[in-house]
């Protein structure tokens, strides 16, 4: 399963009728009917799966699928 693929299925499992498979890469997870601890939650069980650290004082640069993904491909090549 893909970075993507992974973080996708992170966001349907931890967010309550949200489908992670629908959020465009581009969008603003806050926008997607995510709240913030919604978007907390995502980034500490992403953090957990794949063994990357988001440091703190920058967790709220990741407001779109597509940056997490991006920050996840960087940190495990």
């Amino acid at each position: 399963m893909s970075v993507e693929a992974k973080i996708r299925q992170i966001i349907t499992d931890n967010a309550n009728d949200i489908d992670g498979n629908q959020i465009p890469l581009d969008a603003k997870l806050m926008e997607t009917g995510l709240d913030s601890l919604d978007v907390a939650t995502i980034l500490l069980e992403v953090q957990e799966e794949f063994g990357v650290t988001i440091p703190e004082d920058q967790e709220d640069d990741f407001d779109t699928l597509g940056e997490i993904v991006k920050f996840v491909e960087q940190a495990q090549s």
